[in-house]
């Protein structure tokens, strides 16, 4: 007989929690509380399940309240242990703290530093309001998992998923291709292949002082395409500012040279522009390393939604600040989540270690920038583990996300 394969949240899990980021000492455990009391919280939850058939319960805390709801799940039920301190997680596996806890038992561990993939995981399980019941462990927690938490349960509360779409026009409507480019991007002509019947024109702002010969490879958009040429000058946000101002009212579907357009991902486009709430879409994106099959994971290395597809038919319309890390800011309309729709990020199978690192050292030295640096090691999983979230056949998921994100 062919064992079952792990939970995808032990999966995950286990490989965020073998690999450590930095080397500071973290808090110790809460100390246990007095059984009574435990049983008595554990209790509380229970009652207020209802008729729904999970829990999830937004941090670990000193292990104790997780245990005693294993211990006494109702049959079919589900608990979905969340800590976002992956310290605390370690520290509590080698206390014992964790009996519970196997490859497919019905109580998993969410682990991770970060609450956006606390929920993309979630909700890829199959997480709505309607059938569970999120709630927060009383115990105490560092402020900063305290405050991630709190994200957590607002996303897991408020986030609404689209309803299936009606059936795709045949000629669906387009946005255009906004795009950042220079003439010494590598793989460039793949992009433009990649890309091609994405959109329905494009517009290219080149980091050069004129338009280069580079800017022939575009033609494999088979679209009609304007180039621009603007030095950067070290200000990502007014570069792209600049971009936007040449793109025509309407959807824009911004993209970078080094990604590539996921399973799903025209598919997701359509649909977010067909739906009348929508004013802009986050997509999750798979930073490919150290091969084309495996991606990084933990610490905000995934899902690292990336806001991509948006509106600027509105007054004042939409606009980028911050020269590094550069945010859009004042986009009309709901923000959807593409949950199954990833962009697959080629950065650093593109470029060799060194251009990585000048580039890091270029950010490094805009003003105002946090040192960067260029980790030797980082978790990951194959693609095919992501690719297990998603449903097999039929449309991707979207979610209305809650405003002010």
């Amino acid at each position: 007989m062919i064992a079952a394969a792990p939970h995808p949240f032990f999966t995950y899990s286990a490989e965020v929690l073998v690999w450590r980021l930095g080397g500071g000492q973290a808090s110790p455990l809460p100390p246990t509380a007095a059984p009574e009391a435990t049983a008595a919280r554990a209790a509380r939850v229970l009652r207020a399940l209802g008729a729904r058939r999970r829990i999830a319960l937004l941090g670990l805390g000193s292990g104790d309240l997780a245990a005693a709801l294993a211990a006494a799940l109702p049959p079919d039920t589900i608990l979905d242990a969340i800590c976002l301190a992956p310290e605390t997680a370690r520290q509590a596996l080698a206390a014992g703290r964790l009996s519970w806890l196997a490859p497919n038992s019905p109580a998993q561990l969410v682990a991770d530093a970060s609450a956006q993939a606390a929920c993309q995981l979630l909700w890829a399980n199959g997480l709505t309001p309607e059938n569970a019941l999120v709630t927060v462990n009383p115990e105490p927690a560092d402020p900063a998992e305290v405050k991630g938490l709190a994200l957590v349960r607002r996303l897991l509360t408020a986030g609404r998923r689209l309803p299936d779409p009606a059936p795709t026009p045949a000629r669906p409507f387009l946005p255009t291709l906004a795009l950042l480019a220079r003439s010494d991007e590598p793989a460039l002509g793949a992009f433009f292949e990649a890309a091609r019947g994405l959109a329905s024109q494009a517009v290219i702002v080149w980091d050069a002082p004129e338009v280069p010969p580079a800017a022939e490879a575009a033609a494999a958009l088979d679209v009609p395409v304007r180039h621009l040429a603007r030095p950067l000058a070290g200000d990502f946000a007014a570069q792209r500012n600049a971009l936007l101002a040449a793109c025509p009212s309407g959807w824009v579907l911004s993209l970078d040279p080094d990604e590539r357009p996921g399973p799903g991902f025209a598919a997701a486009v359509a649909r977010i522009m067909a739906c009348p709430e929508a004013g802009a879409a986050y997509f999750p994106r798979l930073t490919l390393y150290p091969d084309p099959g495996r991606a990084k994971v933990s610490h905000g290395l995934w899902p690292d939604w990336q806001l991509r597809l948006f509106r600027t038919d509105a007054v004042p319309g939409p606009r980028y600040v911050r020269p590094l890390h550069e945010r859009l800011e004042n986009h009309p309309g709901a923000t959807v989540l593409a949950l199954d729709a990833p962009i697959l990020h080629f950065n650093r199978l593109l470029a060799d270690a060194a251009g990585v690192a000048g580039k890091l050292e270029a950010f490094s030295r805009v003003a105002g920038a946090a040192r960067h640096h260029l980790s030797a090691d980082y978790p990951t999983l194959p693609l095919d583990f992501f690719a297990s979230l998603a449903p097999s056949g039929g449309p991707g998921r979207c979610l209305l996300l809650p405003p002010g994100l």
